[in-house]
């Protein structure tokens, strides 16, 4: 499958602020694409359809998905009962790879993925390997039982994570559980969630 294999760093450039909260982004200094022209493009004002672009965009890009599986996501939404932006952002927080990453195990949601694609994560004791693949309440995600597997979460120093309230970790056996869904507060401040529902209402 077809992922971004750009730098990172680039992404937070293009959307003006730091996505991922790393201390080192260029983007904390640099708040401007990257290029020559960069700087003249700060200010330049934009159209409610930018607008609108740049909030799909800058959540796709955090939760590193592909248009289409964004599209998707979002359909499959609309179609749920409740709040149709909250069921959004649910689904896209309750992915395998996402939970891999609140949980500590992967530095950033790109090790994360390719933590689930490597077989390196069970779910309820079993081995998957679909970063896709959808959590509910209940579940149990867990490192995989072999020394190369909990290598990668002890080095990426698994225990300090700040993980939300919804998991509960269980440390030493290098599982957490999904105790509850996601509200609006456990998700960052920068979302735009009603954006993205005016994009596609379009």
């Amino acid at each position: 499958m077809a992922t971004y294999r750009g730098r990172k760093t680039d992404i937070c450039r293009k959307v003006g602020f730091n996505i991922w909260g790393k201390a080192k982004c260029p983007s904390n200094k640099r708040q401007y694409p990257t290029g020559q022209h960069g700087p003249q493009l700060r200010d330049r004002r934009t159209s409610e359809y930018g607008e609108q672009l740049l909030a799909k965009q800058v959540i796709r890009r955090y939760y590193n998905v592909l248009e289409r599986q964004f599209r998707n996501t979002f359909d499959k939404a609309q179609r749920m009962h409740g709040n149709s932006s909250l069921n959004f952002l649910r689904l896209l927080e309750l992915r395998l790879a996402t939970i891999v990453w609140r949980l500590g195990y992967a530095k950033s949601i790109f090790q994360a993925r390719q933590m689930v694609v490597h077989c390196h994560i069970c779910v309820n004791g079993r081995v998957v390997n679909v970063p896709s693949y959808q959590l509910k309440v209940g579940d149990i995600v867990s490192v995989r039982d072999r020394e190369a597997s909990r290598g990668i979460a002890r080095m990426n120093h698994y225990e300090g994570a700040p993980v939300p309230v919804y998991l509960e970790p269980d440390v030493p056996q290098m599982r957490g559980k999904i105790i509850a869904l996601p509200e609006r507060e456990d998700f960052p401040k920068f979302f735009q969630e009603n954006q993205v529902v005016e994009f596609y209402a379009r």
